[in-house]
This record gives C-alpha cells, structure tokens and sequence, in this order.
C-alpha cells in the first residue's frame, strides 16, 4: 500500500470514528425531567428539612390553608419559608382543605355556587398577593353522590385560577378500578368515588394521585403491585404528563402477631425503634420496601418505611410510564438517604 493510500484509510478510520461517537453522544437520553413536589406540614423537623435539601424540592406544597363551609379562607404560609423558596427558585403551592377534610364542610360548598364564589376569589387573591405557584385542592371525606359537584367546582376554580395566571392542581385518593367492590368497608362511597379523574384532569395542570394508606395492606404504606395498579387504572383516565404520583415519606408500625395497624411515624420514630431495641433490618424483592422486626414486653413489631432503594424503584416507575413526577408526604418525616436519589 502506497503512502498516499495509507493516509487515506487512515482518514477513513479517524472520520468513522468521530461520526459514530457523536451519533454515541446524540443518541444518550437525557435525565427524565419529573417534577418533585414536596408536601409540608410544619413543625421543627420539616423546617430543618426543608432548609437542608433546597436542591431536592422544585414545589413546597405545605398543607396550610383551609376553606369552611361558607367558603372563608383561612391560613398562611410563615415569611421565612417563602423567603427561603424564593432565593432557591422553589415554587410554592399551598393545598386547601375543606376545613380539615370536614365532610359537612364540604357539601355545604359544594351546594353553594354563591360560596364557591366566595372561596374562589379568596384563592385568587391570596395567591396574587403571596406570589404562589398556584393551588392544590385537597378535599377528602366526601361522599360519592357529590362526585359530579365536585368535578364542577374544580373546573370552576380551575379556570378563574388559569385567568389569573395560577397553576391548578388537585390531590385525589387512589383508585385501582371503579368497581366499589374492590374496596373494603364502602370506602368507595365514603372516600374514594366522589373523584373522576377523568374530569379532574381535563380542567387542572396536574393530579397528585394519593398511592398510600394501601387500604388493604398488612405491612408496606404502599404494596409495590398495589402502586402499579393505581398508576395503570389512573392512565386511562389522566394523561401522563398529568399524574404526579404520591410517594409516602412516613412508616407504619405493626403489631406482627395480631396484624394490627399501632403506629404511624416517621424517621424519628424508626431511630427510637433502632436505640431501644434489637432490631434486625429487612428488604422486600417483592414489595420493594425496607422494614425493621423487633421484640419489646413479648409483642413482635415490624415497622415498614421508604429508603432511597424503594424511592429508587419509584422513580423508575416515573420514569417508565413517563409521569408528571412526584407529590411525596411529607417533609420532616424521611430517611435522609432519599435525597441522595431524588436530586435531579
């Protein structure tokens, strides 16, 4: 082979290289840009959290306003944390309650146009004047025969929020199917029916989606297929890109020999567990779950909480059936190794 041929292939090889490395360097994916939302609900170690991990959060969502039955508004979020949010670029995006989850409250409202209007005015106003995000409404304990109230009262204040440049949001509790049957003790009429997700998520930005309190869980807050099936039953109804899914931050505390339900906590609590006992630590594969089993005054305990391998195997679900994000509850309560998974 001649010089002048040698350099020619030689060429070839180098140019074949460069090209096929940058297809290589086109063709990486991008990190999935999921949307986490943090829920706050006060106190000392909420506070210390969300002062500590301004990187995790890109929504504080504090649960601190409440309206009545009259559609008054009341509540406020403290100075220092929308100072906070504000310096680190977080939005703020308060949740109103119906007087904290007052059944009676609700309906009242709900029959009211009059008080909606009320209500609704004072939203767009407070928000204005704080510079919030937007809103989520978090109403619960209603009954299913003001589903369709409901539905109308959310594209109500929905629209006059997207007048006045407000996101709307709207927190629903999990459904896997719409057969009240598959629900125990008539959650559904109580609890779970009066929410159409398929209305909801025509007139709101987004829908926290609630997959926690498993209602018929005996250990994990959130079974791993139980959280499948509420993703899957909530796509055929809301977009993907509108579903935030709910991830739990807090531990149930199980008395393991009568299956009963003792105690609902948080970090704290699982460090009280870990001080005073012998505590032998656990994974479920099939949960995908980490729990702790300990023995005190001849009752065995198993307590289930979230770590960054079971918030890892959320977010991939996130990143799978491509959603929103996450609406995670709540601040304060987490195992810190979360934030080390969670940062974009």
């Amino acid at each position: 082979m001649s010089r002048h041929h040698r350099i020619l292939v030689l060429c070839f090889i180098i140019g074949f290289f460069l090209i096929g490395n940058a297809e290589y360097v086109l063709a990486k994916p991008k990190p999935y840009p999921y949307i986490r939302i943090f829920y706050y609900q006060g106190g000392a170690a909420a506070k210390r959290s969300f002062f500590s991990h301004p990187k995790s959060i890109d929504v504080l969502a504090p649960q601190s306003y409440t309206l009545d039955a009259d559609g008054i508004l009341n509540g406020t979020v403290d100075d220092d944390l929308l100072a906070f949010a504000r310096k680190n670029k977080i939005r703020v995006m308060p949740l109103v309650t119906n007087k904290k989850f007052n059944k009676g409250a609700a309906h009242t409202l709900l029959d009211d146009p009059a008080k909606q209007d009320v209500a609704i005015a004072a939203l767009i106003a407070e928000g204005r004047d704080r510079q919030y995000w937007g809103w989520q409404l978090d109403f619960e304990q209603m009954d299913v025969s003001y589903r369709d109230k409901y539905s109308a009262f959310v594209k109500k204040a929905a629209d006059a929020m997207h007048a006045n440049g407000l996101v709307a949001s709207v927190a629903v509790v999990a459904q896997i199917s719409q057969n009240p049957d598959d629900y125990p003790k008539d959650l559904w009429q109580r609890v779970i029916g009066v929410y159409n997700y398929a209305a909801l998520a025509s007139s709101s930005d987004f829908v926290s989606v609630m997959s926690y309190d498993d209602p018929q869980s005996k250990g994990p807050i959130a079974r791993y297929a139980w959280v499948k099936r509420v993703i899957e039953h909530s796509l055929v109804s809301v977009p993907k890109e509108k579903l935030s899914l709910g991830i739990p931050l807090y531990s149930w505390r199980w008395d393991t020999g009568r299956e009963k339900l003792v105690g609902i906590g948080g970090y704290k609590n699982i460090r009280t567990a870990i001080a005073r006992h012998n505590v032998t630590y656990g994974y479920s594969a099939v949960e995908q779950a980490p729990f702790i089993r300990y023995s005190a005054k001849k009752k065995r305990y198993t307590i289930w909480y979230e770590n960054a391998k079971s918030i890892t195997k959320k977010i991939e679900l996130i990143g799978h059936y491509g959603l929103h994000g996450f609406s995670a509850w709540a601040l304060g309560l987490e195992v810190p190794d979360i934030h080390r998974v969670i940062k974009k």
